[in-house]
């Protein structure tokens, strides 16, 4: 599976998965900040609608400089892990890769491992990449 995205603006970002998420699946969004932005997410999804089933929730937060990764089950957030230091600063490219391993998602920040979410739902469930608003994309690649 491969796709790529080369776009600047702040628009949501979604790109499906046909036949579910699998194992081995790689996802590289690089991009920066705008100055100004509170929040952002990059989401694996159950679908592009914002009250739907996320498996992953990648949820950096400029105004408590931390990041949050949660899923939501049956309409349900779950239990908030956090990401041990805040990498981002406005303006700065940055590049996240989420890699899809059988037993969660393996989640870099500029090629450093940064944190391991355990799957909290099958991956067959999972249809779309999401990339939130205030996230200007440089590229978004998937293999």
């Amino acid at each position: 599976m491969a796709d790529c995205c080369t776009c600047t603006d702040t628009l949501q970002y979604d790109t499906p998965f046909p036949d579910g998420l699998q194992v081995g699946t790689a996802m590289k969004i690089r991009g920066y900040f705008p100055s100004g932005t509170d929040r952002s997410a990059i989401n694996l999804a159950c679908s592009t609608r914002t009250d739907d089933d996320i498996a992953l929730h990648f949820n950096p937060r400029f105004d408590q400089n931390k990041v949050v990764l949660n899923s939501r089950v049956n309409g349900v957030w779950g239990t908030e892990e956090f990401g041990p230091h805040y990498p981002f600063q406005y303006g700065q490219l940055f590049e996240v890769m989420i890699i899809t391993t059988k037993d969660g998602f393996k989640v870099l920040v500029g090629n450093q491992s940064y944190h391991f979410f355990c799957h909290r739902m099958p991956l067959q469930r999972v249809r779309y990449l999401v990339v939130g608003r205030n996230i200007i994309l440089e590229s978004v690649n998937i293999c």
